[in-house]
């Protein structure tokens, strides 16, 4: 699974699936190729877990299997990684289920048959050719996010899955947030009317320095390859990005952005290490993203305007204020502000499994799955083009 087999197996794959990418050109409707064809699920009558086979052992995949020891209904069976010591590292990390397989070949794991599904936790631009790969072997596919770099990339993974009939699931953990579901539970209920405009963020600290041996010799730390990451938009961004999509429920139409590498004291990269976007959606309503990898001390809130009340959102509290414009009579006595403490139990990568896992069971459709992962790939590819190309993008366009 070296880097010139995964470039060659890319270019094969590129021809297996252009004609279901030309078909997904114009998809906008949940499900329109597949219809109603269930998903094919193996079910446990007999109580027996599901097995899971992980693809990359980088930095992330900790978290992951150490959630994953807490889900009973999923057994880490498999690891692959071109490093094998990065292998070994994360093995010992199981807790639960017999010793994982081992493999540096992706297609050798695929052909394990007792796996059930695939976690895809490779750098970025490798989501799409570890996901439709898993597909095409018969895996359900948990893929982290974002959930590709590119719309055709999300559209032709979208493809193969109604096809094959097997499950995406892509990993914008916040969607299965105890505070996260609160707090848009709360908005959603909320006296606020419409909300007309955002102003979001994800400011934080420089990514961070890999270990002399987690990467192969000559092999560059990919986050600092716009090429391969996509920037502080895709990295960070997408998680604010999808948030903001979950409370405006409705679809991205156009984006404009500037973005570059700004900080120079950072270490030497081509990906950027600013952005500025925003967005306009069907419903009117405006986001005004900021993101930043220079960023020192605690994070910043996100607001959300509405046409009756503002409201702001931080990791651990909702404040609502409501209020009305000026020169008009009053209609009503307004709310009493709302100020609440949001519940904890974790960033959402523990629940995020545990639903995994009713998926796998034929319980549950795949949440966030792949429509909701392309509708940030909309905005976050759109942001790079408008930066790239200086013009205001409609986003029906990218594909």
């Amino acid at each position: 699974m070296n880097s010139e087999r995964f470039s060659r197996r890319e270019l094969m794959r590129e021809g297996l699936v252009a004609g279901e990418a030309a078909a997904l050109t114009l998809l906008g409707t949940r499900h329109a190729l597949a219809g109603n064809r269930p998903l094919i699920i193996d079910k446990r009558d007999n109580g027996g877990s599901y097995k899971l086979g992980i693809l990359g052992c980088g930095n992330r995949s900790k978290s992951h299997i150490s959630v994953l020891n807490g889900v009973p209904e999923i057994d880490v069976a498999a690891l692959c990684d071109i490093v094998p010591h990065k292998i070994d590292q994360r093995a010992k990390l199981i807790r639960k289920g017999p010793k994982p397989r081992k493999y540096v070949d992706m297609e050798k794991m695929l052909r394990q048959e007792d796996l059930d599904a695939i976690a895809i936790l490779l750098p970025n631009h490798l989501h799409k050719l570890g996901t439709i790969a898993a597909l095409e072997a018969g895996k359900h596919v948990f893929c982290e996010k974002p959930m590709a770099l590119t719309v055709a990339d999300c559209n032709e993974m979208i493809a193969v899955s109604e096809r094959t009939r097997r499950a995406i699931q892509i990993g914008t953990q916040r969607r299965h947030s105890n505070a996260y579901k609160k707090a848009v539970e709360t908005i959603r209920k909320a006296s606020v009317g419409k909300i007309l405009s955002s102003d979001v963020n994800s400011y934080r600290g420089d990514w961070r320095v890999p270990e002399e041996d987690e990467y192969p010799p000559g092999v560059e730390y990919w986050r600092l390859n716009q090429d391969k990451c996509g920037g502080v938009v895709y990295e960070m961004g997408a998680h604010t990005i999808d948030v903001n999509n979950w409370i405006f429920d409705s679809e991205p139409l156009t984006v404009v952005s500037l973005q570059d590498v700004n900080n120079l004291a950072l270490r030497t990269r081509n990906s950027t290490d600013h952005s500025g976007v925003l967005v306009r959606y069907a419903n009117g309503a405006m986001m005004n993203y900021g993101g930043n990898l220079y960023a020192y001390g605690p994070s910043g809130a996100d607001y959300f305007f509405a046409v009756n009340g503002t409201i702001k959102l931080t990791a651990g509290e909702l404040d609502i204020d409501y209020g009305q414009a000026r020169g008009f009579p009053t209609q009503k006595p307004l709310p009493k502000p709302v100020k609440m403490k949001l519940p904890g139990g974790g960033d959402g990568t523990l629940d995020q499994w545990k639903y995994f896992a009713r998926v796998l069971a034929g319980q549950a459709d795949p949440y966030p799955d792949g429509y909701v992962g392309r509708q940030s790939i909309q905005i976050c590819q759109g942001a790079i083009v408008s930066a790239q190309q200086k013009i205001v993008v409609n986003v029906n366009e990218l594909a």
